[in-house]
């Protein structure tokens, strides 16, 4: 009887599991294609976070989301507003979106390095593509869609460190270190 229940368990378990589980490759996977479509999918919420973001068909996908009512909230590394980030559309469009600014004393700052998306309560983006054409295009990147509300619930949770932690709002940002004057930090 042990083994049938342990048996029962460990199927049950594989049928949650293989739910919904993608993954994707660039190049060969058009990854940014497939991360517009899940935009232009959502109807409730994004809550991203991304090292760098330069592709700016995802940015207008994200405009878009708002627009139609998506509550759309972004965190960005120094590193994007180095690498000029489509952000002033957004910013336009009423997505708030943060820097993270972690005080450090060192001259090697710590980096924002998270590649993730959290679409509502059901969806989950993750892996090592940041938002630009290079990562799309040319690089050998990763990506893995889960809806295992455990796993998402932990991302929000991290989201939400990350905004109450050393973030400030991207203007604030701008104001404090002027974009002549922003520390450059390599990319990890």
């Amino acid at each position: 009887m042990k083994k049938l229940f342990l048996l029962l368990f460990v199927c049950l378990g594989a049928l949650h599991s293989s739910e919904l589980s993608q993954t994707y490759f660039s190049p060969k996977d058009h990854i940014a294609d497939r991360l517009i479509a899940l935009i232009e999918k959502e109807r409730t919420s994004l809550q991203i976070a991304v090292y760098c973001f330069t592709h700016r068909e995802i940015a207008q996908a994200i405009v878009d989301a708002k627009l139609r009512g998506v509550a759309v909230e972004l965190i960005i590394d120094p590193y994007s507003i180095k690498a000029n980030i489509p952000v002033d559309k957004m910013l336009e469009a009423g997505i708030p979106v943060y820097v993270w600014a972690p005080p450090s004393k060192s001259m090697r700052k710590p980096i924002m390095h998270h590649k993730f998306c959290v679409f509502g309560d059901g969806l989950l983006w993750t892996g090592s593509f940041n938002f630009t054409y290079q990562a799309n295009k040319a690089n050998q990147e990763n990506v893995i869609v889960i809806d295992m509300p455990e796993v998402i619930q932990s991302y929000k949770e991290q989201f939400e460190a990350l905004k109450k932690g050393p973030c400030m709002r991207y203007k604030e940002y701008l104001n404090a270190y002027p974009k002549n004057d922003l520390p450059l930090k390599k990319t990890g």
